[in-house]
């Protein structure tokens, strides 16, 4: 935790893109059983939970691994507090410390 930046920096999101392989026959075989199925008058087997479609995996993989209220809000604490103390540090600097050395310093 470092107090280094006051604001915060956008993050790269993560992908977790799994390639795989393609097979023409099993392909195939998965289609000439789903017919044969429908001719039976049952259900396609897999028809709606097809994970071989293009993007079937993608849907929640663009979440962030830290929700971005948790993360935004101890770092605006933080801030507040740091802001908090640099306002007191002028304020006593304005108002009790006493500058007539400094200011002999500058007019001579």
């Amino acid at each position: 935790m470092g107090f280094g930046s006051f604001f915060k920096l956008p993050q790269y999101n993560v992908f977790d893109y799994k390639p795989r392989f393609y097979d023409p026959d099993k392909e195939r075989r998965r289609e000439m059983l789903n017919d044969l199925r429908k001719a039976q008058g049952k259900d396609a087997y897999g028809e709606e939970n097809d994970s071989s479609k293009p993007g079937a995996n993608i849907k929640g993989s663009f979440r962030p691994k830290m929700p971005r209220k948790a993360y935004s809000k101890r770092n605006s604490s933080i801030r507040i507090i740091a802001i908090a103390i640099t306002l007191a540090f002028v304020a006593y600097l304005v108002f009790v410390a006493d500058f007539t050395p400094l200011v002999k310093l500058f007019a001579k």
